[in-house]
């Protein structure tokens, strides 16, 4: 795998980069992808190791696309994951009694599924709100590298190609 950045090309393996339809496909394609193996899981028959493969191996792979990939384009998909997993705990966890739940009641156990281990939930990060803050936080990353390299590397001015006009290396741009 490679990664380059210049001045006339952005290659990075993994991220969708182009048209906003384009970029729902590819995103679409991947949540599709999570959602048919989320339903691979339901031959586990212990909790824990189900629980586990559904927050460490098929939540986060999700969150990869949620910091390159700008929210308005994929939090219709990442909810659909989210609502996956929440479902695929319930209907483990209850042996499929949850579908007799009022909505109140699945929505206490969709927030306690999202709520962190040591508040008392089971810990599964929403991909839909974090993605939110991980785009955010790529971008201030994004930036900061960006006026790290304007001034000293005057043949590849990186900060004026990317963003023009704008001092990256001040806080207030």
């Amino acid at each position: 795998m490679w990664a380059e950045v210049s001045t006339d090309c952005m290659r990075v393996p993994g991220v969708p980069v182009g048209v906003d339809t384009w970029v729902k496909t590819f995103v679409d394609k991947k949540a599709r992808s999570v959602i048919t193996d989320v339903a691979k899981l339901d031959i586990v028959s212990d909790e824990l190791p189900h629980n586990q493969l559904l927050n460490f191996c098929q939540n986060v792979r999700m969150t990869f696309l949620g910091r390159n990939t700008p929210t308005p384009l994929l939090s219709e998909f990442m909810a659909q994951v989210d609502d996956t997993i929440g479902e695929a705990v319930c209907r483990h966890g209850t042996g499929g009694g949850y579908v007799d739940w009022s909505p109140h009641l699945r929505k206490f156990a969709n927030m306690k599924i999202q709520v962190p281990h040591f508040r008392g939930g089971f810990g599964i990060t929403p991909n839909e709100g974090s993605a939110i803050s991980a785009f955010y936080s790529t971008t201030c990353a994004l930036v900061i590298w960006l006026g790290s390299h304007g001034s000293n590397r005057p043949a590849q001015d990186f900060a004026n190609t990317w963003a023009p006009g704008l001092n990256l290396t001040s806080p207030d741009s």
